[in-house]
């Protein structure tokens, strides 16, 4: 494959804590970038009910006579 060779490289690399911290932080970043990228692109969910303050009646359901 030819993703395991830049993984291989960089595993064989030495490094000291500051290099090795600043490949686990630019990892993570990448990681939570593409996730948000996912989210972005994702369709939004359309019907359905809306649980958010307000969308019910306040103590229960509301009466058809009063």
């Amino acid at each position: 494959m030819a993703t395991q060779n830049p993984i291989n490289e960089l595993l064989q690399k030495r490094m000291d804590r500051k290099d090795f911290l600043k490949h686990v932080a630019m990892g993570m970043a990448v990681l939570t970038g593409a996730a948000g990228v996912i989210k972005l692109f994702k369709p939004a969910q359309q019907g359905g009910t809306s649980m958010s303050y307000g969308a019910s009646a306040y103590g229960g359901a509301k009466s058809q006579g009063r």
